[in-house]
């Protein structure tokens, strides 16, 4: 069976659970709390810069929730998450790559780690001016990026695929930051959040979530309240 060392509800953790999820995969989530000084050797071994999640697979460990993404389709080719058509695997990396690169730093760290982790955690006040920021400068343009490639139900060619659990894990984690995505403004982007978190691997993955994000007590969790969980 396959191990996930991470965060339950990190959205870098979740892109490989609902990646596993997808191809019928078993796994064990082993939870990680990257801001600790006693981390797990294999984890600290596999990730040098300390980030979940890793993936031990046998006796193969990777880090970099793409890089695990690609390496499980390679190993289990049979239930593809990356598209096949050259033109949609290029761009389910495009989108995956602007979710990674230059979106999730200002949900999680802009939003998410300044309104809850850093000081719940660290004791350290809101950095009340990067979270304005992010929500003014940073997020919006993106959203707007993603607003515009998404041109059917799909990121990335008519089948739910990689690109799609990434966008939608990162939206997952703005609503728990405190926020909601603007419907009137993105309403493309808003129907498909819906649509992806009712796919059925997000179906079980928030399902197994959803406990370990309500005994955190510290996450918005009305969107999954609105969704059954």
């Amino acid at each position: 069976m396959k191990k996930v060392l991470g965060v339950p509800f990190s959205a870098h953790t979740r892109k490989v659970i609902v990646g596993l999820v997808a191809k019928g995969l078993a796994y064990k989530l082993e939870p990680i709390v990257p801001l600790r000084p006693d981390l797990p050797a294999e984890f600290v071994e596999a990730s040098p810069l300390r980030k979940v999640p890793v993936l031990i697979d046998g006796g193969v460990s990777i880090a970099d929730s793409t890089v695990i993404a690609l390496y499980l389709d390679r190993v289990h080719s049979e239930r593809p998450l990356y598209p096949v058509d050259p033109a949609a695997y290029a761009k389910a990396l495009f989108v995956e790559e602007l979710v990674d690169g230059a979106l999730a730093e200002h949900v999680l760290h802009g939003l998410l780690f300044q309104r809850v982790f850093r000081p719940a955690f660290l004791k350290q006040p809101t950095d009340d001016a990067l979270v304005a920021s992010s929500l003014r400068d940073k997020i919006p343009p993106r959203f707007a990026d993603l607003e515009k490639l998404l041109v059917g139900e799909w990121f990335a060619g008519a089948s739910f695929s990689q690109a799609d659990i990434t966008v939608a894990s990162i939206l997952l984690n703005f609503h728990y930051a405190g926020e909601a995505l603007d419907a009137g403004r993105f309403p493309k982007l808003s129907e498909f959040l819906t649509r992806a978190l009712a796919a059925r691997p997000f179906v079980e993955a928030l399902g197994r979530e959803a406990p370990a994000a309500r005994e955190l007590g510290l996450l918005d969790l009305s969107l999954l309240a609105r969704l059954g969980y």
